[in-house]
Formats: structure tokens, C-alpha cells, sequence
């Protein structure tokens, strides 16, 4: 976990310029990082603790009141670069996923909530039957349909 949380301190020490008066509040998030991370034995685990103790708030607050430092990039890394801008997916194409997310969801409670409803009323035995036998004839049907076609 060391490693870890000394990777997240860094995206202060080599990314961002830290103004004088921050450093101590710098020093005291990486200090308290390390000692959550010494509590976690794995970094799902400690990404759970880091955002809800607040730690995860502190340390985007001060990446806000820091600065970029400027950085050269390589020509493969300004490929890179371009390439993950054209691969972003819309707002759009977020949106139509959650909806068609939510619909889904929507018909399996339905289609729940009727074959509860059938086994209340006894029926879904029934129904079940009627089902499996429509099935069997369809692919009964097919399979015949299928011999003649063949020759």
C-alpha cells in the first residue's frame, strides 16, 4: 500500500506546483494517507476508507488550489493523448446507457412482480406447462422444417 498512496502524494510532487503556504497541509494529507494506507490490506479497501474519511475531499481541494506544472511530452504520449480525446464517450451516449439501464431494470421487476402474482394465484404452474409446451413445438417445428430444406 506504500507504494500506492506514495504514487497518489506524487501527483503533487511532480504534476503541481504546491504554493509555500500549503505545504504543511500537503505534508499532513500524504501523513495521514500513509497511515490510512497502513490500516488497508488491499487498495480497494483503502479507496473506500480514503473517500469516506474526507481524505478524498481534502485532496482534491488542494489539487484545485495548486498549479499544473508545465510538462513535455513525447510525441507517443501527444498520440496518446489525441487518441483517448477521439475514444471519450458523449454525455449522450452516457445518458441513453443509464436510460436503457433503467428500462431494463424496469421490465424485470415487471416481469417479477407478474410471476409473483401468478404464483399467488396459482397459475404460474400452469402457465409454466403452457410455456414449455409451445417451446418444445417450436423447435420440434424447426427441426422438421429444417430436414425437409436440406435436400
Amino acid at each position: 500500500m506504500k507504494e500506492y498512496v506514495d504514487a497518489k502524494c506524487s501527483v503533487f510532487t511532480e504534476y503541481m506546483q504546491i504554493p509555500e503556504e500549503l505545504q504543511g497541509e500537503f505534508d499532513s494529507l500524504c501523513s495521514e494517507m500513509h497511515a490510512l494506507g497502513d490500516k488497508c490490506t488491499d487498495y480497494y479497501q483503502f479507496e473506500e476508507m480514503f473517500v469516506s474519511s474526507g481524505l478524498s475531499d481534502r485532496y482534491n481541494e488542494l489539487l484545485t488550489k495548486c498549479t499544473p506544472r508545465a510538462v513535455k511530452m513525447t510525441s507517443e504520449q501527444k498520440k496518446a493523448a489525441v487518441r483517448m480525446t477521439k475514444e471519450q464517450i458523449s454525455v449522450g451516449d452516457i445518458v441513453r446507457d443509464a436510460a436503457g439501464i433503467a428500462v431494463s431494470e424496469l421490465q424485470q421487476e415487471a416481469i417479477s412482480m407478474r410471476r409473483k402474482k401468478m404464483i399467488e394465484d396459482e397459475v404460474f404452474d400452469d402457465y409454466a406447462r403452457t410455456t414449455n409446451r409451445i417451446d418444445d413445438a417450436a423447435r420440434a417445428g424447426k427441426f422438421i422444417f429444417n430436414k425437409f430444406r436440406k435436400k
